[in-house]
């Protein structure tokens, strides 16, 4: 009750029955899954000593270099090379974005932190 199944049934090997298969799955449906909001994640490198954990709440602040991490009044990474339209997000937001950490690096000198 598997492939064998599904060919005897069908009449066609199931292979070309994926004829066109991806082009029908790029197609616009009505199932679409298109998100609403953007997405913002982003790798920033951390200062040595400091303890963070996933899930913990930061602030992404709008600075002349680029973007900085902060944990309340002290900074704790920045952000390399952030993109353009994630810098004008945060600047036009008042220069200060809230930052959630998804993931720390393994040596925790990186974290991912998805930028709202």
């Amino acid at each position: 009750m598997g492939l064998d199944y599904i060919r005897s049934q069908t009449g066609k090997p199931w292979r070309k029955r994926w004829d066109r298969g991806l082009d029908r799955l790029k197609a616009p449906s009505l199932f679409n899954l298109r998100v609403s909001e953007t997405a913002r994640t982003v790798t920033a490198e951390l200062t040595v000593g400091c303890d963070v954990n996933a899930g913990d709440t930061l602030i992404v602040q709008s600075c002349s270099d680029g973007l900085t991490v902060s944990d309340g009044l002290s900074a704790i990474g920045r952000v390399a090379n952030p993109s353009l339209e994630l810098i004008t997000a945060v600047r036009d937001d008042g220069g200060y974005a809230e930052g959630v950490i998804q993931r720390v690096g393994l040596f925790g000198d990186t974290a991912e932190i998805s930028v709202k």
